[in-house]
């Protein structure tokens, strides 16, 4: 957990992210956001999370932060002289915003997924979409694109409606009435039609491009690598810090990157190496450099990447649509294959792979995939493409732009709050 205080007028935020990667990054971007409207950030100390079944730890996570925020607002009022007013909480934790109300406190929930999956998980959490689907039905939403049933969320496919994940996900609408603010991480020029699709009333909603200013730095060994590289001659892959795909499908990763003659930087967590076909770091050692962790907005924002094959997380996503780079979606699972449909036929900056009928991707499919976005006839136009959202982007957050418009509307309401 983290405190915000607004030097000007002493305003105390707290803000509370799930405690996973690809939710505590856009919380903490978030933050630096604030900061840079004047804000100052205090960090709260909080223990590690300890590795259990999911159900398990979420109970004790909901547990535990239940007698944290009650206990922690009452010091705040014994002791600070402007004590908190509102709590800033992943939208998967709806439960927070019952809390804070039960200790006074407004709430504001922040979605880190996109504004087009968020509606699917609407529809689905009231009904308006069945689960489990049929695979031949396609959904049809106002303001969206007809999405197959490759293009949902793969919750779709997970019978038992009492499954950790798929309540955690649709959960996140339980009391969605009586939020105060809502959050999502993505800018209006992306997403200007999907929040049509979710009619949950007029709270403020800014839109959040949580966008990065480039820290230049030489200290990472893939960084002084790609320096060594030529302009858009690097294939980066990396496949999140969750995502584990299965041993067959690393090997045709491998072999499709050999087969390129690419120059490729591949992210392979340290759990994950023992998937890599063996002798396969030797024989590519002159072509690519295999790393367990690389800082990935320094990494994209390179002049060599020449494109980025992605697991379609939403952070990555948005990443790399924020750098310019063109991508080759491999998703894997939940929001991922929405974000894959989205890339390649919305925003046109990508290319999806396509299953074989083993269920996952072959060498020649993703060999394919890598040649036609790095010299094929796709490649001026999808080029074109993520240059205009790159632009766009940085339009968005720049000053006077429609992400800077809306944090600084949320800053003021903030002002505003009794």
């Amino acid at each position: 957990m983290a405190t915000i205080d607004i030097s000007p007028s002493k305003i105390h935020i707290l803000a509370f992210p799930f405690p996973a990667k690809g939710h505590i990054n856009p919380m903490l971007h978030l933050c630096k956001r604030l900061s840079a409207k004047d804000f100052r950030c205090i960090p709260d100390d909080s223990d590690e999370p300890v590795e259990e079944d999911l159900k398990g730890f979420l109970a004790r996570l909901r547990a535990a932060a239940s007698r944290g925020l009650e206990e922690l607002v009452e010091k705040c009022r014994k002791t600070d002289p402007y004590p908190p007013r509102i709590v800033i909480y992943d939208s998967t934790m709806p439960w927070i915003l019952n809390l804070a109300h039960r200790v006074g406190l407004h709430g504001a929930s922040f979605f880190t997924q996109s504004c087009a999956v968020c509606a699917l998980y609407y529809h689905m959490d009231q009904g308006t979409i069945q689960l489990p689907l049929d695979k031949s039905v396609t959904v049809k939403l106002p303001s969206m694109p007809a999405l197959e049933s490759n293009d949902l969320p793969d919750l779709q496919y997970f019978p038992d409606p009492d499954n950790v994940i798929t309540r955690t996900l649709l959960d996140q609408f339980s009391n969605i009435d009586k939020v105060d603010f809502i959050l999502f991480n993505t800018f209006e020029e992306l997403e200007d039609e999907s929040p049509n699709a979710v009619p949950i009333g007029n709270p403020l909603i800014p839109y959040l491009l949580l966008f990065f200013q480039r820290n230049v730095t030489n200290a990472e060994a893939c960084l002084k690598w790609l320096d060594e590289r030529e302009t858009c001659s690097v294939v980066y892959v990396s496949f999140g810090s969750i995502a584990a795909p299965g041993e067959d499908q690393i090997e045709e990763v491998a072999e499709a990157l050999l087969r390129s003659n690419c120059k490729f930087l591949w992210v392979v967590r340290e759990e994950e190496e023992s998937k890599l076909p063996k002798n396969f770091k030797s024989e590519s050692s002159e072509q690519g450099l295999i790393i367990n962790w690389c800082p990935q907005l320094e990494v994209l924002a390179h002049w060599a990447i020449a494109c980025f094959v992605t697991h379609c997380g939403w952070n990555s996503t948005i990443e790399a649509l924020s750098a310019g780079v063109p991508m080759i979606a491999a998703p894997q699972w939940v929001d991922q294959t929405t974000n894959a449909k989205f890339i390649a036929d919305v925003w046109q900056t990508g290319l999806r792979v396509k299953l074989n009928d083993k269920g996952f991707v072959g060498r020649e499919e993703f060999e394919y995939c890598i040649r036609d976005i790095t010299g094929g006839e796709r490649e001026k136009e999808i080029r074109r493409n993520a240059k205009k959202w790159k632009e766009l982007a940085i339009q968005a957050v720049g000053e006077g732009g429609s992400s800077d418009r809306n944090l600084e509307d949320f800053a003021t309401s903030l002002l505003c709050l009794p």
